[in-house]
């Protein structure tokens, strides 16, 4: 179920939305060029801005260009991606759903929020997963956050979908409390499946910041949602 409308999405320009859309791809092209240079130059970037957990549970500094102190990884990892549809994916759920919650929080607020709940993900992997020396990055658990906001306040919005059934699409309309509740539960059910000794989904990370965003919401917003839903 892919989302690409938000049919009840609030007026206004989301410039801190759209702002954090260009930071992510200008850092992906610099991916994309360390990996021109060579694979190696590629493992740098990667392993210097990426979150690894035992580097942080062990108070691991690592050299330049690894910022000082590693702890900041947390939040230079959320602006990292493992590949086109890595980054494609997140920056569409960020472009649909991020400017209505930055109308809540307004722009800078809205930073605060993203980073924040970006960072909590990091946490969450570096707490359960402590002695792991795989590197975690992108910004999934900001952007779950940012669903996880979503769903309380505009969670009556219309969503428009496409799932693909085979080689033909399906499009649906619907509404965004299903869209996003049927992701949430979908990551609550796989958090077995990860571990801090094989790559792939951070399920944990997205809970962690869907739950993050749920909270810290109430706490950032300066205005309330144009409309009720129910």
């Amino acid at each position: 179920m892919i989302p690409y409308r938000d049919e009840s999405r609030v007026r206004g320009f989301p410039a801190m939305t759209y702002s954090l859309i260009i930071v992510n791809v200008l850092v992906f092209v610099q991916e994309i060029s360390a990996s021109a240079r060579g694979s190696r130059q590629l493992d740098i970037f990667i392993h210097a801005l990426g979150v690894i957990p035992y580097r942080i549970s062990h108070h691991i500094q690592p050299p330049a260009p690894a910022p000082h102190p590693e702890i900041l990884t947390l939040l230079t990892a959320m602006f990292l991606h493992a590949g086109v549809l890595h980054i494609a994916g997140n920056m569409l759920y960020l472009f649909i759903f991020g400017p209505d919650i930055e109308y809540l929080t307004g722009p800078f607020r809205f930073l605060l929020f993203y980073l924040l709940c970006g960072a909590s993900a990091g946490v969450a992997e570096v707490i359960v997963h402590p002695d792991s020396t795989l590197v975690a990055l992108g910004a999934s658990g900001a952007i779950a956050g940012v669903l996880g906001a979503f769903i309380l306040f505009f969670g009556g919005n219309t969503i428009d979908t496409v799932t693909p059934i085979g080689c033909f699409p399906l499009f649906l309309r619907l509404p965004a409390l299903v869209v996003i509740g049927f992701w949430i539960v979908l990551q609550v059910y796989m958090t077995h499946s990860q571990t801090g000794e094989t790559g792939g989904v951070g399920y944990l990370e997205h809970v962690a910041g869907f739950v993050t965003g749920m909270l810290l919401i109430f706490a950032l917003r300066v205005r309330d949602a144009p409309r009720a839903w129910s």
